[in-house]
């Protein structure tokens, strides 16, 4: 669970971020991929540092210490400006990836209420829409924020 959660939450930080404009300069699509990618990468190495869960009561608290390193990378993203010829793919990157930022709450919910199943239906919703945004951030030309 954890390679999953760790997956979908270095994705939707990353593809979060890069699709909304913050009223910069807009980036070339070069420009972006390598910023992003840049984010992508340190957030993801901050994730594989979280300790792996042995027990429910773990997933919790990798649950909780994940989402404010996710939150933290989607806001440096979305800092970013992409050039217009990306804005289509980027909005469908970003909902994608701000459905599943918002269920991680649910997430962190149904562990906390040791529900197993509803934990399961989340993980399942969250990977589904992880995958389409893996293979969105893929079709933008980033590497390290279409990786799982």
């Amino acid at each position: 669970m954890r390679a999953i959660l760790i997956g979908l939450v270095s994705s939707t930080a990353l593809a979060v971020a890069a699709g909304c404009g913050g009223g910069g300069d807009r980036l070339s699509r070069e420009e972006l991929v390598s910023e992003a990618d840049a984010i992508c990468a340190e957030y993801e190495a901050e994730l594989e540092g979280l300790a792996e869960p042995e027990s429910l009561a773990d997933f919790e608290r990798l649950v909780q210490d994940a989402k404010p390193i996710v939150e933290t990378g989607v806001e440096e993203l979305r800092a970013l400006e992409p050039p217009e010829d990306l804005e289509e793919e980027y909005d469908e990157w970003i909902s994608r990836n701000e459905e599943n930022v918002e269920s991680l709450d649910d997430l962190q919910a149904a562990v906390a209420e040791r529900d197993e199943q509803r934990v399961q239906e989340v993980v399942q919703g969250l990977d589904q829409n992880e995958q389409e945004a893996d293979e969105l951030a893929a079709e933008i030309g980033l590497e390290e924020c279409a990786s799982e």
